[in-house]
């Protein structure tokens, strides 16, 4: 009977224990998913935030980033991380990888606008962090209040307890825990605005508009890290007013992009490398070109030796958004200024004679070739344009042609026919053929720089660059039907650089960044137009495999 008991009893303990570890495995795994999670903080996070960054280093976001990259460039990386913790928590006798990785999860920091009572002051860094594991969280603190260099004082706030952490090099944090989240800011104030988001204060969470595609993390799969400016205006003014010692070039650049009302960057970890995207929401009053074509003739155009590619549409269009931008930049107007006076120079006006008639798509090619005279440099390169006034665009070459009849000393103007095309050549009697133009259609002119490149283009490559696996490797991640494209082959370029560029003692690069690009297989880059407000920008660095 006793052991009848006995048996009973255990079956109970263990019936209890294995409930027991389900509840635990179900907490943990709640936990760490909102550790993870940008919607579980974002809830603390003020909606009035001006910026708002965070980092989700998730466990599978981590694992398929360590399978890219050689050794060397993984060693580089780690090398970057460790030097930002030192940094970061010089002075203190706090460890990363001892007392804090056991317990962080994802990291939101956000810029609050300064205090409405206190008009001179700045703007408030708020840094939310995840808590994976609280029993390693409770560890830690009670490691900082035991610290001898460390004095804490702990007040409440809304039933919530605001600890204050003074060290004895002066820095000094508030930290209080809302939401199975750590917040942390140098001053009480943020911190406490915090926890009013908590107690129902509108959040980044309840916001409407772009948030959503904020804490969805731009939808990418395994994020690492998003970035949200909900009101692009008022985040420039911050930034010039608040930091008036940065870079004016910086602060000036962003602040004449007024038809762009907010901004979400991501950054990814996909099988293929990395993939950044960007997604602008533009003002009402905003005008945008939406032609998306798929790309077809153009690239058809150019062969598998090409090393970058760029395919848009409407220069014309692009120079008059040159020209807008640089009514409140005076390094981008200073720059007009020049090509509009370069081009005065050789009696053709900017507006007109050059870029008033490209209206239609355009791509641009760098081709590698080592024939004639680009043995010395190793790539020549093409320029395709469309458009819809043939006349403006020949009177525009005429002239060209005429001054360089006339240069000293002479290039010889000469007429030729390729592959059934025809083409004028600047012959330079020592070198050869330097620049050729003509129409490969009606519609269709190009310029193209060096003899090997000129013959090039004027017949369809049996092997186009469309076809070549390192292009349809990168093409098929992205976007299609798109607006805009650069496509980069880093292999061949960082090989060209090695040959060509690097040779030279007078160029040098650094062997860690010389190991970074050889990491690097390819670069696809694509603009897309969704709807009449909202421009996407998508970005693939297709990596190497770890090797």
């Amino acid at each position: 009977m006793l052991i009848q008991k006995k048996s009973k009893l255990f079956l109970v303990v263990a019936a209890i224990a294995c409930v027991g570890s389900i509840a635990t495995f179900i907490y943990l795994t709640h936990q760490r998913y909102k550790a993870y999670s940008s919607v579980e903080t974002g809830k603390v996070v003020p909606g009035e935030a001006i910026m708002a960054t965070f980092v989700s280093p998730t466990p599978r976001a981590l694992s398929e980033l360590q399978n890219f990259g050689t050794p060397e460039t993984q060693g580089f990386i780690r090398q970057g991380i460790q030097a930002f913790q030192q940094q970061s928590l010089a002075g203190t006798a706090i460890n990363f990888n001892r007392d804090i990785q056991p317990w962080i999860g994802g990291v939101m920091v956000a810029l609050l606008p300064r205090d409405p009572v206190k008009p001179a002051s700045e703007p408030q860094l708020l840094m939310v962090v995840g808590i994976k594991n609280q029993w390693k969280a409770w560890l830690f603190a009670q490691k900082l209040k035991a610290s001898s260099d460390i004095q804490t004082q702990q007040s409440q706030y809304r039933g919530i307890t605001l600890s204050h952490y003074l060290e004895k090099s002066g820095k000094q944090y508030h930290v209080a825990v809302v939401n199975d989240q750590l917040v942390i800011a140098a001053s009480a104030e943020p911190v406490k605005r915090a926890i009013d988001t908590f107690r129902g204060s509108p959040s980044l969470v309840s916001l409407s508009g772009q948030s959503h595609l904020f804490l969805k993390s731009a939808n990418l799969s395994h994020p690492l890290v998003t970035v949200l400016i909900g009101d692009y205006d008022r985040f420039t003014k911050e930034m010039a007013t608040t930091w008036p010692e940065a870079s004016p070039l910086s602060l000036s650049s962003l602040s004449p992009l007024t038809s762009i009302q907010s901004i979400i960057l991501a950054v990814g970890v996909e099988p293929e490398g990395l993939r950044v995207k960007a997604i602008a929401q533009l003002r009402p009053t905003a005008t945008i070109s939406r032609r998306s074509p798929e790309f077809g003739e153009m690239v058809n155009r150019f062969p598998t030796e090409t090393l970058a590619f760029v395919n848009s549409h409407d220069l014309h269009q692009l120079w008059l958004q040159f020209l807008s931008l640089g009514k409140n930049n005076p390094a981008l107007e200073n720059l007009s200024r020049q090509i509009r006076l370069g081009l005065q120079a050789i009696d053709l006006d900017a507006d007109t004679d050059v870029f008033g008639w490209m209206d239609g798509e355009f791509a641009l090619g760098a081709i590698a070739s080592e024939k004639g005279v680009l043995a010395a440099l190793g790539l020549g390169g093409v320029l395709l344009i469309e458009t819809s006034d043939r006349p403006a665009a020949e009177r525009m070459l005429n002239k060209l042609d005429a001054i360089i009849a006339n240069s000293n000393p002479p290039i010889n103007i000469e007429q030729n026919v390729l592959a059934g095309i025809e083409v004028t050549e600047w012959n330079d009697p020592k070198q050869g053929t330097l620049f050729g133009h003509g129409w490969l259609s009606p519609n269709l002119m190009f310029v193209a720089f060096g003899g090997p490149v000129v013959e090039a283009i004027t017949q369809k490559p049996q092997h186009p660059l469309n076809q070549s696996q390192q292009f349809q490797s990168i093409s098929k991640f992205l976007p299609s039907p798109h607006h805009s494209y650069v496509y980069l082959d880093m292999e061949k370029i960082t090989a060209w650089a090695m040959g060509y560029l690097l040779a030279s003692p007078a160029i040098s690069l650094q062997p860690n960044r010389m190991t970074m690009l050889n990491s690097i297989q390819g670069l696809g880059i694509s603009a897309t137009f969704p709807d009449v407000s909202t421009v996407e920008v998508e970005m693939v660095l297709v990596l190497k495999p770890k090797s």
